[in-house]
């Protein structure tokens, strides 16, 4: 099996980050809901890295 590695500079995520509205929109309403959750629960910002690293190996 052919696992595809498409590893992404900052330079590079924020130009997409600017350059798509979708992709703006969706990064604002991910970056709002860490904030609220380290808010809310008072995590470190370890945490909330650990929990999108889940969130995101649900995908797979």
């Amino acid at each position: 099996m052919c696992q595809l590695n498409m590893a992404f500079s900052d330079k590079q995520m924020f130009e997409a980050i600017g350059n798509n509205a979708d992709v703006k929109e969706c990064f604002t309403k991910i970056s709002d809901a860490c904030k609220e959750l380290k808010s809310k629960t008072g995590c470190p910002d370890d945490d909330v890295d650990r929990f999108l690293e889940f969130a995101i190996g649900r995908w797979q």
